[in-house]
């Protein structure tokens, strides 16, 4: 495909690079900051009147081929414009003033891609730029998001290829539901949506289970070229996103591509190489081999044997596995117009290979966008991207039902003293560890990766048209049409000879998902000014967006011959399809009034209208229509003190905002849809879940005040906010009785409440004459989650998908975190009048704690009490350094892989077997008294697998990190090395990813989600449990302008 694709571009760039080259009077300059002479790069600079124009370097620098005697026109934020005739020199040197008023009035994208200047937006909003998207190299553009916002969180999933990230802002809202941020590119939503168990039919299977947590998919935002985009504007919180109504409920990622631009045809090229390596790996004993209580057992998986004898070889099974990853990325943009149109096409391909043998990952893309002015009252835009993606995936955490695990689980249980990478019999079956058939036999991680593959591949098409119709200076009509279409097919191969025992002559599943998203915008906005000092708009909407998906899963049992994985050579097959269909239809409103350029007020509304939610009762109490809105307010203070041109203190605004806006539920929940059942003699069977005709949205109410500062004429700047939301009328699915013919059933209850606060400091420490600058983004973030209800009847409420077999889960108890960890327990003492309350009790004839089996007990939140950012970026003439130190503290993180090497004997924390030691806790005496337990066991085999293992809490860790995210050294070459010649700029930089990490978490690294980002609720994160291990990397990429 990427082959096809550079063929047919490639002309196009040896068609403009003559027409460049034509051009024979150049002119050359500088331009610099008048106050102390710095470069200022990125300057606008065009020929008035004309098309032409370009951007100073980073060395203020620009070089441009103009006819003689025209004007050029100078232009830059937070400066005052400047012209200057050409005449008959070949340099032109300019020096711009600095405008601190213009500041802020930069204008960011909000709601619908409509602009505002800074200065009106009066809620928690940050807009990360395409220069700090790049810089961080990540090919997922939600992970360039690490570090970049106060109040974000991005947890990826792990260092598999192609690997997913989940983000939250402010903290998670829904005890059950999605908690991730809605996605908007251009105007239009976005699916952002990650392969999970629901949107395959068959996930249920005895052959398919749990597919959607035991393979790395990826967050669909992912599918994004990072070349394409110009900025992404992070709105946090409900005022923020209000407009866009319960879709927006977890706030909303503004992603506005780049567009084409007036002037001769130009082109962009990055290429960029990588290499990738495993971090850091769990650490294995390598005393004790194969066998149990202390003596050799061929036929055991466990390493509870004997000690490895003088010279005996130890086989670094986990070692030797990984290997490097490569990767490949190719960016190439072309952008060109004139003053009534313009264009811009870009392609990309990423071709990645994975530190997992046979995994790997591609990524191809297209997009054409243009810009028509057919008038100066009409306007039309446009784009089409095609995005393709996929790769293939090996099994990762718990693996499929009935299985053994995932290649990780499998490196975690392997004997030492046995070599994992002799996996085959010389007539090419399986060489099994062990004999027979059973759990205990693990499947062999190569074989798993080479026999047991996970496929998948994604072709996605997502464009809009937008038409703009001015009719009058104080009216303007807009009109967006979108759509975000994708099929998705994930196929799952279990080859003969696995060690699942209901599957040993094989079998392989294929899903296919298909997903369409409409989105149909109408606004217009209405604008007077009454008289010099008061302006107000008016915006009126309406929005209709429908979503449907069909998902169709066929699954094959029995291959009739080895080797051909199809399910055409399956002898029992079954199929199953099943749609959904959601509409969702709104109006809504907003009124700005700016009052003396010093107070300005905000007042909108919506009235949404789902098809998820039930129709109106009689008392009219709940329906599928709800009302909901926001009002906001900034006062800039300085303004009316008269601090415009102070040098100390520049700018100072309050700000205050409420809001409320709801969250419907997913389709078919009011009313139970009957399910056709192909197993079993087929016909229909009732749904999982029960109706509910009396659901209701669930509703956020938050309160926002903030305080934005400037110092020292912008050198320096301020952004703090407090917040408080509280969601309620929370839609859960508990169990339900057996004997309803339903598991679970949706209803309305309990409250989650979020208190945080968040800090964006920015400024320019350093600014010298010659060009030295050091740039400093500082973000800080801390937010208290709580459950603060749950229904009576209910104690906790635990995530499926999120877990530690048997002794821990993702779990939400009354008035703790809803990323709360739930652990098996102890027999503890429950007197709060004893002294020894809460301690573990001791049996007094064994010695030994009893395990309370079934009860889940809250052990911690897996969120961090902060969290601390700082990018830095140094520059000297064309040499840039920039870097990211990113700081945690807390958070807990459950340590699943050291759980499966404990119980397994190959953890360094059984090294103390067969020793004697005395059990902390106390013995309950005949009178009813507990008193300090004294009698010594010896720790065996029974005692690790049993009691140690047999809860969760010696497996939950802190999860505290001070870590390099990035650092990338970047130099661009003089422009007077290029004059003369069609080539504009070049560039090269070296980046290292994740070069360093100082934790006290035992395990590979504490920001991991094993079950993926598509985990609703609480998330995944915090578990580390068999998936692929974080990777650290080097890129080296080249970049040149034409």
């Amino acid at each position: 495909m990427h082959k096809l694709l550079w063929s047919a571009v490639l002309p196009g760039l040896a068609l403009a690079l003559p027409a460049q080259a034509q051009q024979t009077r150049t002119i050359t300059g500088t331009v610099t900051a008048a106050a102390d002479r710095t470069p200022l790069p990125g300057v606008n600079v065009v020929v008035k009147g004309g098309t032409t124009g370009t951007q100073t370097d980073s060395e203020g620098r620009f070089s441009l081929p103009v006819p003689a005697g025209s004007t050029l026109v100078f232009s830059f934020i937070g400066y005052n414009a400047m012209e200057r005739a050409v005449g008959d020199n070949a340099s032109v040197d300019v020096a711009l003033t600095a405008n601190t008023t213009q500041l802020q009035e930069v204008k960011i994208t909000t709601a619908f891609g409509i602009q505002q200047e800074r200065r009106q937006i009066n809620y928690g909003a940050q807009q990360v730029t395409a220069k700090d998207i790049i810089e961080s190299r990540q090919p997922n553009i939600v992970n360039a998001l690490q570090g970049k916002v106060a109040g974000v969180q991005v947890t990826s999933s792990g260092g598999a290829p192609g690997e997913g990230a989940a983000i939250v802002i402010r903290g998670g809202n829904s005890l059950d539901g999605d908690n991730q941020p809605l996605f908007v590119i251009d105007g239009i939503i976005m699916d952002n949506s990650s392969f999970v168990e629901s949107t395959a039919p068959g996930g249920g299977s005895a052959f398919n289970g749990i597919l959607g947590r035991s393979v790395a998919s990826p967050n669909r935002a992912a599918d994004i070229n990072p070349e394409d985009v110009e900025s992404m504007t992070v709105l946090k919180g409900p005022a923020a996103a209000a407009l866009y109504g319960l879709r927006a409920a977890n706030g909303a990622v503004i992603i506005t591509t780049k567009k084409g631009k007036a002037g001769a045809v130009s082109i962009d090229y990055r290429t960029q190489f990588s290499v990738d390596e495993i971090n850091r790996l769990p650490k294995l004993q390598s005393v004790y081999k194969q066998g149990t209580n202390g003596v050799f057992d061929p036929t055991t998986r466990l390493s509870w044997g004997p000690q490895f004898a003088p010279g005996e070889e130890v086989y670094d099974n986990m070692g030797n596995y990984f290997q490097k990853a490569y990767s490949w990325q190719n960016y190439l943009t072309m952008t060109g117009g004139t003053d009534k149109g313009s264009f811009l096409l870009s392609a990309s391909n990423l071709d990645q290979r994975g530190v997992v043998p046979n995994s790997d990952f591609d990524k191809t893309t297209v997009r054409l966008s243009g810009t028509m002015k057919f008038s100066p009252k009409i306007t039309a835009q446009g784009s089409a991207q095609y995005l393709n993606s996929g790769g293939r995936r090996s099994l990762q955490g718990p693996g499929l039902f009935g299985g053994t695990g995932g290649y990780f689980v499998s490196l975690l249980t392997w004997p030492r003293n046995d070599d994992a990478r002799n996996y085959l019999n010389p007539d090419g079956t399986r060489r099994r560890l062990i004999g027979g058939v059973g759990s205990n036999d693990p499947d062999n991680p190569y074989f798993t990766a080479e026999r047991n593959p996970v496929t998948d591949r994604t072709n996605r098409l997502i464009g809009n048209a937008q038409l703009t119709y001015q009719p009058a200076q104080w009216l303007t009509l807009n009109y967006n049409l979108g759509t975000d279409l994708y099929t998705e097919q994930v196929r799952s191969v279990r080859a003969i000879g696995t060690s699942q025992p209901s599957n040993q002559n094989g079998g392989i599943s294929e899903t296919t998902t298909r997903s369409r998203l409409l989105n149909s915008y109408l606004t217009a906005q209405f604008t007077h000014n009454f008289g010099e000092n008061i302006g107000a708009t008016l915006l009126l909407g309406n929005s209709i967006e429908q979503s449907t998906r069909e998902a169709t899963d066929i699954v094959g049992l029995v291959f009739r011959s080895p080797g051909t994985n199809s399910i055409n050579n399956t002898e029992n097959r079954g199929a199953l399809t099943t749609n959904s269909t959601r509409r969702l239809v709104g109006n809504f409103a907003r009124l700005n009034f700016d009052l003396f350029r010093q107070l300005t007020v905000e007042l909108s509304g919506r009235y949404d209208m789902s098809s998820t939610l039930p129709r109106p009762n009689k008392n009219k109490n709940y329906g599928r229509g709800f009302l909901y809105g926001s009002a906001t307010a900034g006062y800039e203070f300085t303004r009316t003190l008269g601090l415009d041109n102070n040098p100390i203190l520049s700018y100072g605004k309050l700000r205050l905002s409420v809001a409320e806006v709801g969250k419907d539920t997913g389709p078919y929940r009011v009313e139970s849809p009957l399910a056709q059942s192909t197993y079993i003699g087929g016909g229909f069977r009732l749904g999982f879940f029960g109706s509910n005709t009396q659901l209701k949205p669930e509703r956020t109410r938050s309160y926002e005040a903030g305080l934005d500062l400037q110092f020292l004429k912008g050198r320096l700047g301020l952004d703090a906010g407090y917040y408080y939301a509280e969601t309620r009328d929370q839609l859960i699915a508990p169990r339900v009785s057996q004997a309803s013919g339903f598991i679970l059933q949706y209803i309305n209850g309990g409250t989650v409440v979020n208190e945080g606060v968040e800090i964006a400091l920015s400024g320019k420490p350093v600014q010298l004459d010659n060009g030295f600058t050091w740039e400093v983004l500082a973000n800080f973030y801390r937010n208290e989650n709580r459950a603060k209800e749950l229904p009576s009847f209910l104690t906790e409420v635990n995530q499926s998908d999120s877990w530690v077999i048997d002794v821990a889960r993702g779990s939400a108890f009354p008035d703790r975190p809803i990323s709360s960890i739930g652990v098996i327990d102890y027999q503890r003492v429950n007197d709060p009048n004893s002294p020894y309350n809460g301690q573990v009790i001791i049996s007094p004839t064994t010695g030994l704690p009893s395990v309370v089996a079934g009860t889940f007990v809250y052990a911690g939140d897996r969120a961090p009490d902060f969290t601390t950012q700082v990018t830095n970026t140094v520059s000297y003439k064309g040499l840039s350094l920039a870097f990211l130190l990113d700081f945690r503290k807390g958070g807990k993180v459950v340590n699943g892989n050291e759980w499966v090497m404990v119980r397994n004997g190959l953890s360094e924390r059984t090294l103390d077997r067969y020793k004697t030691a005395v059990i902390d806790g106390v013995v309950r005496q005949p009178d009813g008294n507990y008193v300090p337990n004294t009698r010594p066991v010896e720790l065996t085999q029974g005692y690790f697998i049993n009691q140690y293992a047999g809860t969760g809490w010696a497996f939950v860790e802190d999860g505290s990190w001070t870590r390099l995210r990035y650092a990338t050294l970047s130099y661009r070459l003089p422009q007077t090395w290029l004059a003369g010649s069609f080539v504009k700029g070049v560039e090269v930089s070296v980046t290292g990813r994740n070069l360093l990490l100082f934790t006290k978490y035992s395990g590979a690294d504490p920001e991991t989600s094993s079950a993926g980002a598509g985990v609703r609720g609480g998330g995944s994160g915090g578990f580390d449990y068999g998936s692929t291990p974080a990777t650290r990397g080097m890129d080296m990429a080249l970049r040149v302008n034409f």
